[in-house]
């Protein structure tokens, strides 16, 4: 599957997604910011994965609002930038996999 584009992820910014608890749109070329990609992610997350895109931009501090957040992956994209600060609200994040990124991050 070359999933390429968010626009048909992103028109269900509202319902029905707000029940979504895993996702993983991982090895599909996608090519975006991570701001714009995360920004729609329903506040019920617990499971996401990107890897293997060609995402780009920094990862926003927006994650601090995914609070059931367990497992997070944006490996082997072109994230750059340094990593936000994570709030108390994102205690129940066990696994963060950010590695292999071609443009480098830091934090």
């Amino acid at each position: 599957n070359l999933f390429t584009s968010m626009h048909r992820f992103e028109k269900y910014k509202v319902s029905p997604l707000q029940t979504l608890r895993f996702c993983d749109v991982s090895n599909n070329l996608i090519e975006k910011d991570a701001t714009d990609l995360l920004e729609n992610i329903p506040p019920n997350i617990e499971q996401f994965s990107a890897s293997n895109n060609k995402i780009n931009g920094k990862l926003p501090a927006l994650l601090n609002n995914l609070p059931k957040l367990s497992q997070f992956s944006m490996s082997s994209n072109a994230l750059s930038g340094s990593l936000p600060v994570f709030a108390d609200s994102i205690l129940s994040l066990q696994e963060l996999d950010l590695s292999n990124q071609t443009n480098g991050i830091t934090g």
